[in-house]
């Protein structure tokens, strides 16, 4: 079943975007884009914008939640990728990931990843506002 994802759908934290064209090289013998670089794609945008809405803090990747991909994705298809921090705890926050395929306007997954603000020596320790 393929959902649409409506523009302006993310909520009061600043959204953070990546555009990604869909290359030969990301795809699988099957022919679509092979998951693991729409995860690591997904992590890294969660610590992207758990870091630029608290630039104070440094954090780690916790955990992210399940991936289900909703849609295929194809070579020379254009992904969009979203992340926001969604809720903000003592020391981590949770930030919703939504990938949109831009050509269709299909969602292709979503997703949580538990961002964890560490100090300098390693602990958790609370987000700084």
């Amino acid at each position: 079943m393929e959902q649409r994802v409506a523009a302006g759908s993310l909520g009061a934290y600043p959204a953070h975007e990546k555009t990604l064209l869909i290359r030969p090289e990301h795809l699988n013998q099957r022919g679509t884009l092979f998951g693991g670089y729409m995860m690591q794609w997904a992590d890294d945008l969660a610590f992207t914008a758990a870091s630029l809405t608290f630039p104070k803090a440094n954090f780690v990747t916790r955990r992210v939640e399940a991936f289900d991909f909703s849609s295929p994705v194809q070579n020379g298809d254009i992904v969009k990728l979203r992340a926001r921090v969604a809720k903000l705890g003592n020391t981590s926050t949770a930030v919703e990931v939504v990938c949109v395929n831009a050509r269709t306007d299909t969602l292709v997954f979503s997703t949580t990843a538990i961002m964890v603000h560490l100090d300098p020596d390693g602990q958790k320790a609370p987000v700084p506002q």
